[in-house]
């Protein structure tokens, strides 16, 4: 994807696999992961192999939102408080399937339909909706591009409630994790605010990211993480954090004891 030769393929590969190789296992896989991809992109330095591919599944989800729009506003319209963050929490649920770090294929519009008549496996909408409802600052600390335009209705209804809310995006690209364009492209614009973490890991790693972000991450009343890798790295959390996510590997969903491929809204609450 990075438009490497095959000789110098074999270089980044052997590069990654001698980090994996040495590194600490102990470790969350997304901290591991990212040391090995890390390692290799000294083949390809300034090289972002997935910008093409985060731009067209960008387009495709906002074609795919205007589609689907009006509809769920109408849904929306009938629903209860507690309801409506729980359909928004499906559809950005369903939106985290566009992952390109474990799956080059993906049907967007049939896994919308079949998150949004399912029931999530793990449901914290009413703990969700009261932490909102009585906040005043909310922070989603973002995936992939593409899918941030399906968390969109959830931070609508984060500003319904009353939040100053903020999108956090990676600092560099790292596979398609969202950088600050893609939010832009996706439609974030104010009154919500786009913020950087200072970091281009996979996950959140904390002693990576700005004073900035620290500070806005420390002092919101909500905290929401989407994805896997973001729910590897903050599962221990010191401070409350939500996630919404689909549990795609077998060994995750295991421990989250949820079927593979479910869709959760968990919370994290260290007291």
């Amino acid at each position: 994807m990075a438009g490497l030769d095959e000789e110098t393929q074999k270089k980044a590969v052997m590069e990654a696999m001698r980090v994996l190789a040495e590194g600490d296992h102990n470790t969350s896989p997304a901290v591991i992961a990212t040391k090995a991809i890390r390692a290799s992109e000294k083949f390809y330095p300034g090289i972002d192999p997935f910008g093409g591919i985060k731009w067209e599944t960008t387009v495709e989800a906002l074609a795919m939102y205007e589609h689907i729009k009006s509809g769920v506003m109408d849904d929306l319209s009938g629903m209860k408080l507690v309801e409506r963050i729980r359909h928004c929490a499906k559809l950005a649920a369903a939106g985290n399937i566009i992952d390109f770090g474990v799956s080059s294929e993906f049907d967007l519009e049939g896994t919308l339909q079949e998150t949004l008549k399912g029931e999530l496996a793990v449901d914290k909408s009413e703990d969700l909706y009261q932490a909102l409802a009585s906040s005043d600052t909310f922070l989603l600390i973002s995936d992939n591009a593409g899918e941030i335009v399906f968390d969109r209705f959830l931070l609508d209804e984060a500003v319904r409630l009353g939040n100053e809310v903020y999108v956090s995006v990676k600092s560099g690209g790292i596979l398609n994790d969202a950088i600050f364009e893609d939010a832009v492209r996706a439609g974030i614009r104010e009154p919500l605010k786009i913020i950087e973490t200072g970091s281009s890991s996979l996950g959140l790693i904390l002693d990576e990211c700005t004073g900035e972000f620290k500070e806005v991450f420390e002092r919101a009343g909500v905290v929401l993480s989407k994805g896997q890798a973001n729910y590897e790295t903050l599962d221990d959390a010191s401070r409350s954090v939500f996630f919404i996510l689909r549990a795609k590997c077998p060994i995750l969903a295991g421990y989250m004891g949820v079927p593979t491929a479910a869709s959760v809204l968990m919370h994290h609450n260290p007291g």
